[in-house]
Formats: C-alpha cells, sequence, structure tokens
C-alpha cells in the first residue's frame, strides 16, 4: 500500500445509456445499490474504423484483443464490485479512467493512435468498494467511493479500511490522501452512498447506515478547502444532483439544441426495447469542468434513459442507447456515426475525447451482473 496522508482534521453514480423503471428513479439516484437495467442495442456493421483499438480489462490491467469476438470470458461479479470503467476524467492534458476495485489509470495516445496505460492503484482502499465519480481538483483528481453492503462478495468486517469514502489523487507524489469530512469521522460506520460534487471543492453527501435492524440517511455539505461541513436536507441534496431542465433558462442554448437533436433520434435507439417514450437525463462533461453535470427532464415517461455527452468546446458529442454517436458544432446541424456492433448482452456505457480519440467504456451485462468490461478507441472522423 502506498503511504496515505489525511487531508481532513478530524453521483452515487448513475450507469449511462441505461433503462430504469421512472417509479425507482428517486432509489437508483439516492440509494447505494440499486441496479439499473441497459436499454438494448440494434443490430450495426461489424466494421471499425481504421485506427480503431479494443482494450479488455484483465486483472486490472487493459490488454489489447482482436476485436469483440477475441475476448476472453470474465466471470460474473455484481457491478458494484467487478472491474470496469466507472468514470473518467480530464486532470489538464491528462485523461484519467477509474478502474473499479483498482484507482485510476491515467492514458496516454501517440500520434499513431496507439494506446498506453500507467496504473496508480491500491487494493487496500479499492477492493470491494464502488467508485462513482471522479473530480478534478486543480492538481488533484478526487475519487468518491462506497462500500455497497447488498452487492458484494465479502462483509463489512473484511474491509482493511473503514470509514472512507472520498479520496484524491496526487500525482506529484503517486499517493492517494483521504479527504475525511467531521460526519465521516465522527461515523465511520456510516456509508456514502449518495455524492454530487457541486464545484472543485463543495461536495454534497447522502449517508447510509445500516444494520439488522434499521436503516438511517443523513444529509451534509463538505467544503474540502476550509474543512467546514454543514447539515443538509434531502431535497437539497436530490438538487444537488444536477440541474432539474433540459431546456430553459438553466440550459444553454446551444446545449438545449443538442439535447432536443439527441431526443428526436432516441426513440429510433428505443424501438426494440419498447420503451420510445423514454424520459431522457444529460450527464455533460468536459475537460475544464470538475465532474459530469446531470441536466434532467420532467418524468413524464414510463421510463429513464441516461445519455452521456462530452463537451469538447467546439461542440458535443453523446452516446445514444443503440451505440451511436452524435455530433454537433456549436452552430451546425447534428450528425450521427455508427460504432462497431458488440456481441448480446454488451453495452457501451461513456465516452470522452481525447485529442481526435473517443474513449468508450463497454461492458457485458446481466442484471446486477458485469462480466467482460473495457475500452474501444476509435478516431473521431473515422
Amino acid at each position: 500500500m502506498r503511504r496515505l496522508r489525511n487531508e481532513s482534521p478530524a453521483q452515487r453514480g448513475l450507469r449511462p445509456g441505461v433503462l430504469i423503471p421512472l417509479a425507482a428513479i428517486g432509489c437508483c439516484l439516492l440509494l447505494a445499490g440499486c441496479p439499473i437495467r441497459r436499454s438494448g442495442q440494434a443490430a450495426r456493421p461489424d466494421a471499425a474504423a481504421p485506427g480503431t483499438t479494443w482494450l479488455q480489462l484483465r486483472s486490472g490491467v487493459f490488454e489489447r484483443v482482436a476485436g469483440p469476438d477475441a475476448l476472453i470470458p470474465a466471470s460474473w461479479k455484481p457491478w458494484t464490485v467487478q472491474s470496469r470503467v466507472a468514470d473518467m476524467s480530464f486532470l489538464g492534458d491528462s485523461a484519467y479512467c477509474a478502474v473499479n476495485g483498482s484507482g485510476l489509470a491515467t492514458i496516454d495516445i501517440d500520434s499513431s493512435g496507439t494506446p498506453s496505460f500507467a496504473y496508480h492503484y491500491d487494493a487496500l482502499i479499492f477492493a470491494h468498494r464502488t467508485i462513482t465519480t471522479l473530480v478534478s481538483r486543480g492538481s488533484e483528481i478526487a475519487v468518491h467511493l462506497y462500500y455497497n453492503a447488498l452487492l458484494n462478495t465479502v462483509g463489512p468486517e473484511e474491509l482493511a479500511i473503514r470509514g472512507i469514502s472520498l479520496v484524491t489523487y496526487i500525482p506529484a507524489q503517486d499517493n492517494y490522501a483521504f479527504i475525511i469530512s467531521p460526519f465521516q469521522r465522527r461515523n465511520p460506520e456510516w456509508e456514502a452512498v449518495g455524492f454530487a460534487a457541486l464545484s472543485a471543492d463543495e461536495f454534497s453527501f447522502e449517508w447510509k447506515y445500516t444494520d439488522a435492524f434499521e436503516t438511517r440517511f443523513a444529509y451534509t455539505r463538505y467544503r474540502a478547502s476550509v474543512r467546514e461541513e454543514v447539515e443538509d436536507s434531502r431535497s437539497s441534496f436530490v438538487l444537488s444532483l444536477g440541474v432539474p431542465a433540459i431546456a430553459g433558462p438553466e440550459v444553454p442554448a446551444g446545449l438545449a439544441s443538442f439535447f432536443a437533436a439527441c431526443q428526436a433520434e432516441i426513440p429510433k435507439s428505443l424501438t426494440g426495447a419498447g420503451l420510445a417514450g423514454a424520459t431522457v437525463h444529460f450527464a455533460v462533461r468536459s475537460r475544464e469542468t470538475p465532474s459530469r453535470k446531470l441536466y434532467r427532464s420532467e418524468s413524464d415517461g414510463d421510463s429513464l434513459v441516461l445519455v452521456p455527452v462530452f463537451e469538447d468546446g467546439r461542440g458535443w458529442i453523446a452516446l445514444l442507447p443503440d451505440g451511436r454517436i452524435l455530433r454537433a458544432a456549436a452552430d451546425g446541424k447534428a450528425r450521427s456515426r455508427t460504432l462497431p456492433r458488440l456481441p448480446e448482452r454488451y453495452r457501451y456505457t461513456d465516452l470522452m475525447l481525447k485529442d481526435k480519440t473517443l474513449i468508450v467504456p463497454w461492458e457485458e451485462t446481466s442484471f446486477t451482473q458485469v462480466g467482460c468490461a473495457g475500452l474501444l478507441l476509435t478516431p473521431l472522423e473515422p
């Protein structure tokens, strides 16, 4: 284990590209361990663009494979503890991905499109915990994680370290530090099952305590730089999860137009699943923002689909539920391309753009279980 230093004195993550019943949205937004079922993906051409690279996670390492037909079967595990790409972020020019159960990996891509990885892993911190969110914090990158007692392969007494929900990676030291709020220091048996980054320095937590007799929740807001924490409410926490609109005064006009273009295409993606009336939420990230920002539409459908969006300063790129990529310049018309077809039960889950290469995680899923997982790297312009 690396040497660790304490930084304190004393969303939950949504899985993108997925569908859930709207009756369960509150639980999936706020409670740990709620599985989210992914939408079906329509058949697509097998051909990948020249320069495309397939990578499979094996023992925490990204190994190159020839394509989906060459994937090596993996043991099924709960999505909460399986090795998979849980989130991605930039810290300056460096691209990071969170490898669930292991820690962070830095992705470098040379001029020929060939990737290389540097691994910043710590099993004592990350094993048997679920990573939900990366937050870029200037010269550091924070990681929210929690222990899910329901979907796990070990009991809480087997964890090497207890009472942690937020750590920060310090590249200059190649080391992790704990960020422990006063609430968690007083209550190490509580888990921060819900999390939202209000900025690079202010965080909103939903805390959960469970024993054989009861389940309790609490809510706080914490400013890490001044080590100040205040009590919060559930309603305030829900508002911190994102903008409760996909159009209107709270949404930039260009972004709202892009959301509308995505909505026009999504019924084509969902026809096979019989869920063309799904409510759509968008999770938007960019190089400049600390973490993903969620734009939540009104709950007027029977189910929900979460669409990852990357903003690159020139426009937006979205991953639709059927694996199509929709692009639009800030002042241009949207156009789409199709990612290579994945085998049955496999799904693309997220996307990020580094230079001219799309980084697209994928997973093999079966309800609460995940098998194989990895990355697709493909040129933005095929």
